[in-house]
């Protein structure tokens, strides 16, 4: 694969991580505003301040990770080992932290044990509705393994050699596999 397919596979890589944050950000969002639009009688008030504050921190890391993502973006196409050093240390960070989000979700605040009466289980429902939370889960799911691919991927040799370079401004990058044809 040619070095410059590569690039473009990495950069496109974070874009997409990015884009499916940026709507993982809307989600939660649309959660919150749902949420503080519900009137409860059976869910308690400490349930409804975690559901919020999970939500809350939910868009607020994926909105600090849009912008992380889109700053790399913007400079992922450069031949500069400094990009390479950010993408190593912030995709893996960034991938965990929503994992993390992933687990301790806002939906663990309101999980019905089961004994519950039917009305409590209709407010949980309400309090965290399906329509946020397998989409959530999945943007999430889909941005780490994205972000996790690019991390291990621009450890490739010829990526190596091109963010080590930091490539000359007169000529067009090309890597050793393309200058000595593979041999």
């Amino acid at each position: 694969m040619r070095v410059s397919t590569q690039v473009r596979l990495v950069h496109w890589s974070v874009t997409l991580a990015a884009a499916l944050l940026a709507v993982d950000v809307a989600l939660s969002a649309a959660a919150l505003i749902h949420l503080n639009r519900q009137h409860f009688r059976l869910v308690s008030e400490s349930q409804l301040v975690q559901v919020h504050t999970d939500l809350l921190n939910n868009a607020g890391t994926a909105a600090a990770g849009v912008i992380v993502l889109a700053v790399l973006a913007v400079f992922m196409r450069r031949p500069s080992n400094r990009v390479r050093a950010a993408v190593w240390i912030i995709a893996p960070v960034l991938a965990l932290t929503v994992l993390c989000f992933l687990v301790g979700g806002p939906e663990w605040a309101v999980a019905p044990t089961g004994e519950e009466p039917a009305a409590l289980r209709a407010e949980y429902a309400q309090a965290v509705p399906d329509w946020y939370t397998v989409p959530h889960g999945t943007a999430g799911l889909v941005a780490a393994a994205l972000l996790i691919f690019v991390a291990a991927f621009i450890a490739r040799a010829d990526l190596r050699e091109y963010y080590m370079d930091g490539g000359d401004a007169g000529e067009r990058y090309r890597s050793w596999v393309e200058r000595t044809g593979g041999q």
